[in-house]
């Protein structure tokens, strides 16, 4: 019961934050430490998406006689996993997979980071885990394999572990996409810094061919050095932290538009942790600057078009079994909640989206006699703005009303006199990201008014490809 209490108590201070929104991302246990499950409190966050491991070296101990069948007795599929896929349905949330740690089988008996040697193998175990899990659509291949850490071989300043991830990436992009061409693979999945470093990794990351691998979205860790901040000066000799994200979103771009691509940007982990320094990070702040920090960043996510979404680390702090557990968490190890837990509530969520009707098309005459009404169906009770704008962002019309969850309303937005031509209608309900849609004024007769459209939770200005 502490848990509920202390997230009831941060849910009173709930602000309507009206914003573009990426999607919000966790990392975090499938249970609280109490024992209950973790998910309603991720539904009440407003969790888009729970990011979880699946450990290559743990669900096949044992090399597969056929490694591509989800069947083969040799695999060891976490129970732990098919539960927390089920409560995610049940609770509107969904689950991003990493995969990492390679088998002694496949990495020549080495420790659980090196790379495995044959690329396929680790494109075959993707495979069948995508046929095990046909729910799970976001798949992030290895975790920040820039770091010797969790990614061997590696060297300082080194292409070596760039070249050796390139043919894994590649390999398990043709696997995932072979068993569905909904799978979105989302590759680099570099850190900040490490042996290696963001910029010259990604510069780095080249098949035999000289192409760079395929992917759907570039993963990235931007963990800070500063208050985020995109003006800020690019840091040198290669870092890349979140208020870097400018740069490296040119630079991800740069690298793939010989392949014609603009990959998205999953910005898989992100953190500050407060009150003192840890073995894990030497920056630390106080818990209301943690918050700020965490509102900054989700600013920043929702204010780049290449960013599909950000992910904070973690749900707890650490158990301060010594003076240098790392505080991360958006709640204490007891469950009490920290002014982080308030910032991350008010970050929008595309889960929460309203649902919108409106009229795609209508007539000048027809707006000047008796304006535009637009039907609203918030997920969340309190104020409701829509607005109305020319196309690059001129306000012309504004009206806010408080509303009820799940009531089906009708706002009329008053006269006015436009142009024929192409015009945005905006709507941001609380903790919700804001449907954008186009609008266009016709020349022509007031009666001819298109009819409504279906309901549509329409993308946000940085939304999903």
């Amino acid at each position: 019961m502490r848990y509920a209490a202390a997230v009831a108590a941060g849910l009173a201070l709930i602000l309507p934050a009206p914003a573009l929104g990426a999607q919000k991302a966790i990392w975090g246990p499938l249970q609280l430490p109490n024992g209950d499950s973790a998910f309603p409190l991720y539904e009440r966050l407003g969790v888009d998406v729970l990011q979880y491991t699946l450990y290559w070296s743990t669900a096949a101990p044992a090399r597969p006689t056929s490694p591509t069948d989800p069947h083969d007795p040799a695999y060891r599929w976490p129970a732990a996993l098919d539960l927390a896929l089920d409560e995610a349905q049940a609770h509107g949330i969904r689950i991003a997979l990493r995969v990492s740690t390679a088998p002694p089988w496949a990495n020549g008996g080495r420790s659980l980071e090196w790379a495995p040697e044959r690329p396929q193998d680790y494109a075959d175990f993707v495979a069948a885990a995508s046929r095990r899990y046909p729910q799970v659509a976001l798949w992030m291949i290895w975790g920040e394999p820039n770091k010797a850490q969790f990614f061997m071989p590696n060297a300082e300043d080194d292409p070596i572990s760039a070249v050796t991830y390139a043919p894994i990436l590649d390999a398990a992009y043709a696997a995932l996409k072979s068993v569905s061409s909904r799978n979105v693979v989302i590759g680099g999945m570099t850190w900040s810094g490490g042996e290696v470093k963001a910029e010259p990794f990604l510069r780095w990351m080249r098949l035999p061919s000289g192409r760079p691998p395929r992917l759907d979205w570039y993963g990235h860790n931007p963990f800070p050095f500063r208050f985020p901040d995109l003006s800020q000066f690019a840091l040198a000799n290669g870092w890349r932290d979140i208020s870097d994200l400018d740069n490296f979103q040119s630079e991800v771009r740069q690298t793939y538009a010989p392949l014609g691509r603009r990959p998205k940007l999953w910005l898989s982990e992100f953190t500050v942790q407060s009150d003192h320094t840890s073995t894990s990070f030497d920056l630390f702040v106080s818990r209301r600057e943690q918050a700020r920090w965490l509102t900054a960043a989700y600013e920043i996510a929702d204010h780049l078009d290449s960013v599909e979404g950000l992910g904070w680390f973690t749900l707890f702090d650490e158990q301060p079994e010594s003076p240098s557990a790392a505080n991360w968490g958006l709640l204490e190890d007891t469950g009490a909640h920290k002014p982080a837990l308030d910032a991350y509530l008010r970050a929008p969520s595309r889960r929460l989206r309203p649902e919108v009707r409106a009229p795609r098309r209508v007539p000048g005459a027809r707006l000047a006699l008796r304006g535009l009404r637009v039907r609203v169906r918030p997920q969340r009770g309190g104020m409701v703005t829509v607005r109305l704008a020319t196309k690059r962002g001129q306000e012309l019309r504004r009206i806010r009303r408080r509303m009820r969850a799940g009531n089906l309303a009708s706002i009329r937005l008053g006269r006015v006199r436009l142009r024929p031509g192409s015009y945005r209608l905006e709507v941001d309900a609380p903790r919700a990201e804001r449907v954008v849609q186009t609008l266009q004024v016709l020349s022509g007769a007031a009666g001819s008014l298109s009819a409504f459209e279906q309901p549509t939770h329409a993308r946000a200005a940085g939304g999903a490809s």
